[in-house]
């Protein structure tokens, strides 16, 4: 069965054309609109209805406690130091982008995204983005997909990107992300940059060319639907797809997806090229 590809379509000023089922359309003011109104309900009752389809039952209950026991241990004097192993960076450019500084919201939330809050270390990064291929990034859109409070965001702006978006679906981390961007706005006005917040699974992928950034966001069965979705507007869009996934551990599902090349891999990450290269 081929992709239907039903693009937004603009029909004056900033507005857009969405298309829906049956053929009907809405209008709406802006694609951040767009996408901000394409989730719906709870974090958790999407997280039990996605974890039970996806585990079972008796094992989402498992995880659901194993869980809870890892946010009681994370209170203790020596967990609550070890997070300030990465605070230099947010010292040497006075922003918050440190895992130390979370909230007891922030950390239940993170039980149903099933990921740790962990912003990629500067030294990483510097190391990742030379092993793309000889790019012009001003012809490129940098995303990062579960973005935090937004450390890679900044560290895209020295390369020049077309534009950078963040995507987070935790609001308390989205609005410190916001004010973030808002600081490297000041000091660099000529960087086009922006933070969403929303599920991944409904970011509509934009469609000029792409480099995707994963820092191990999301569970297996998350991260299928995000890579269906830039596999879908791969071909809807023909056009240069780079993805970066730094700490791999759901590879196997990037594997499975016909659209993506492996070009380069080492034991921390590795870097895939999809659509047309």
């Amino acid at each position: 069965m081929g992709v239907l590809c039903t693009p937004a379509q603009p029909v004056g000023g900033c507005a857009y054309l969405i298309p829906r089922a049956a053929g009907s359309c809405i209008i709406i003011k802006d694609m951040t609109e767009a996408v901000r109104n394409a989730g719906s309900g709870s974090l958790f009752l999407r997280w039990a209805r996605d974890s039970v389809r996806s585990r079972g039952l008796l094992k989402s209950l498992g995880y659901l406690g194993k869980q809870v026991w890892e946010v009681l241990c994370d209170s203790t004097p020596e967990r609550r130091r070890a997070r300030f192993g990465d605070i230099d960076y947010d010292c040497d450019y006075g922003v918050d982008t440190t895992w130390a500084r979370l909230s007891w919201r922030i950390r239940l939330r993170e039980i149903f995204t099933e990921r740790l809050y962990q912003p990629t270390v500067p030294e990483e990064f510097g190391e990742i983005m030379p092993r793309l291929p000889r790019l012009d990034f001003t012809q490129y859109t940098f995303v990062d997909l579960g973005s935090g409070k937004g450390r890679a965001l900044l560290m895209a702006a020295d390369y020049l990107f077309r534009r950078i978006i963040g995507v987070e679906i935790q609001p308390e981390l989205h609005a410190i992300a916001e004010e973030n961007l808002q600081k490297l706005r000041e000091r660099a006005p000529h960087i086009n940059a922006q933070a969403l917040c929303l599920d991944a699974r409904e970011f509509l992928f934009p469609p000029e060319p792409l480099i995707v950034y994963l820092f191990n966001p999301f569970p297996d069965y998350v991260l299928a639907t995000i890579i269906e979705n830039l596999g879908q507007s791969a071909v809807c869009h023909p056009r240069p797809v780079y993805l970066i996934y730094n700490a791999p551990f759901e590879e196997h599902v990037l594997e499975r997806a016909g659209f993506l090349c492996k070009i380069s891999q080492t034991h921390q990450y590795a870097i895939y090229l999809g659509g047309r290269g």
